[in-house]
């Protein structure tokens, strides 16, 4: 018969000289193994929960060190990225003044260059006005006659600027345009004297003919020269016409850029020919005596459109050179 773990028991209890009696029931005894168990349960969990939490505070502690080393080297980058920003500004603040210095300097530049080339002008402008082609007008047939091309490339210098230096830029861009079509139309219009010779014999409008006394119209300057001096091209340009023109002689006549046109009369050689492509200075013939003449000279006109202008104004007008 198997034997009954828990069995009920007396146990005597000695306080002095007094002795009691204690009965032990059984289920007594299993409470009391129980609340064993419970305790040493307890005892166990919080051994290892301290050995681990241990573990777990010091892994915390180390990734928290982490962070800290991590976080404190990122204020320092932090920080010496807000130095660079601040040195940047600084330096784009120094550009932006260099750019202002400079375009300050070359829109007074250009300023003086535009008046010098406007001034240059001044000569010939009233001319102008009275045959119905002023500088303005001129100017725009210079732009619609310039040959140009290439592929659109957005210019972004200007958006690279603050508001007044962009504006400002602009504005120096847009004179240096007008100075360069300043200089062009310089260069297209037939100015100064075609031959070294510089002593006019015959002025433009009318005059005395010289052969019959009367009162004639004259659409040029006669320019007295020795017999061959070399005769040059005023502006570059075309040849229209080269050929013995009866009363005008050996006889040139150039057209140029504008809307100008120039002739050459009475020369003893012609030294080029119809569709030659001209230069300004280039030698186009010597002077002579042919055609209704009488003696060496040149017959010099200029044309504006179809209508004959003193070439007076013309010939005392320098041509303009830009510094720019």
């Amino acid at each position: 018969m198997k034997k009954k773990r828990f069995q009920q028991k007396k146990v005597i209890v000695c306080c002095g000289e007094k002795m009691t009696s204690l009965t032990i029931r059984p289920w007594m005894q299993v409470g009391f193994v129980l609340v064993c168990l419970a305790a040493a349960y307890w005892v166990l969990q919080t051994s290892v929960l301290y050995f681990f939490s241990n573990d777990l505070i010091r892994t915390r502690e180390i990734a928290l060190a982490e962070k800290q080393s991590e976080n404190n080297r990122l204020k320092k980058e932090l920080a010496y990225y807000q130095n660079r920003v601040e040195q940047s500004e600084k330096l784009a603040l120094d550009i932006q003044q260099a750019h202002k210095d400079i375009l300050d300097k070359v829109d007074l530049l250009v300023s003086e260059e535009i008046k010098n080339a406007e001034g240059g002008f001044e000569k010939v402008e009233k001319l102008l006005k009275e045959n119905g082609a002023p500088i303005s007008t001129l100017l725009q047939k210079v732009k619609k006659e310039e040959n140009v091309g290439g592929p659109y490339i957005p210019d972004m210098s200007s958006a690279l600027l603050t508001f007044p230096y962009a504006q400002k830029l602009t504005t120096v861009y847009d004179k240096v345009d007008y100075l360069e079509s300043l200089v062009t139309l310089s260069d297209q219009m037939p100015l100064g004297y075609p031959i070294s010779e510089t002593r006019i014999s015959a002025a433009f409008g009318s005059r005395k003919d010289p052969f019959t006394g009367k009162r004639a119209r004259h659409e040029g300057i006669d320019i007295a020269a020795a017999l061959k001096t070399p005769v040059h091209a005023t502006a570059p340009g075309v040849v229209k016409r080269a050929f013995t023109n009866g009363a005008y002689g050996k006889f040139i006549e150039i057209e140029h850029e504008a809307g100008f046109m120039t002739r050459y009369a009475h020369l003893s050689e012609i030294l080029v020919k119809k569709g030659d492509v001209i230069q300004t200075g280039d030698k186009i013939g010597l002077t002579g005596n042919t055609g209704r003449s009488t003696g060496p000279h040149l017959h010099y006109e200029i044309l504006i459109g179809k209508n004959p202008v003193n070439p007076y104004r013309f010939l005392r007008t320098q041509r303009g050179k830009s510094n720019v």
